[in-house]
């Protein structure tokens, strides 16, 4: 698998003195691990978003820092946004040893294109968009690959057993959970038209009422003319 690098600084700044750092261009970092305390880190902001653009949130990272004589193999574990915008706000890293097992996330990546879909008979169904694997770390995958050329008619399905997966990598979810499924088109269709005619219905409705409204405040006003006379 691919690896990636990144440099960090030790971190003395906590509490409010983080906005100043954040003002600064870089962005709070903590690491862990097995074994070990959890140290301070700050990183530059462009640099790890660089690192995120490229997968390496998926990825093992080498990680450099100052005063250590060698670079610690880490995994991002969290990473913490704005609620508006997609500044990083905090990021957590994990720190791996080569030769121990690890359990963690691999998204799932959809190539190839379904015959149902391409004859517009069906629409791909994705529910799940990542699966927990364990292996060493250098045998974690970026990503799995799900090839939907295979799907032929909407009563076929890819399942986590069906994931082609590295030597050493073992899938930890349940092997028979359906990864991808074909929705039948013509059965989305029809459910759209309900939906309109429901929207429509509602319409005449709240047009009959506002009519028949308007006809009784007009025999109000003709009976109140006739009693005037």
């Amino acid at each position: 698998m691919a690896t990636f690098e990144l440099q960090a600084e030790p971190r003395a700044i906590v509490g409010r003195g983080l906005k100043r750092l954040r003002d600064e261009g870089y962005v709070p970092a903590v690491m862990y691990g097995h074994g070990m305390e959890a140290q301070s880190l700050q990183v530059r902001a462009r640099a790890l978003d660089q690192l995120l653009a490229r997968g390496g949130a998926h990825s093992l990272v080498s990680l450099s820092i100052s005063g250590s004589k060698k670079p610690q193999m880490v995994l991002v574990r969290e990473v913490q946004r704005f609620p508006t915008r997609p500044t990083v706000l905090h990021v957590d890293f994990y720190s791996v040893v080569m030769t121990e097992k690890l359990q963690t996330d691999v998204p799932l990546i959809i190539v190839g294109e379904s015959p149902a879909v391409i004859q517009g008979m069906a629409a791909v169904v994705q529910n799940l968009d990542r699966v927990q694997v364990e292996c060493l770390p250098g045998d974690l995958p970026s990503s799995l690959e799900l090839d939907i050329s295979v799907l032929r008619r909407t009563d076929q399905n890819i399942l986590v057993g069906d994931i082609h997966v590295p030597e050493g990598v073992t899938v930890l979810d349940d092997l028979e959970t359906v990864v991808i499924s074909l929705a039948a088109a013509r059965a989305e269709e029809e459910e759209e038209e309900e939906l309109e005619l429901e929207a429509l219905e509602g319409e005449e409705v709240e047009v009959l009422a506002k009519g028949l409204a308007a006809r009784g405040l007009e025999g109000e006003e003709g009976a109140g003319a006739a009693e005037e006379a």
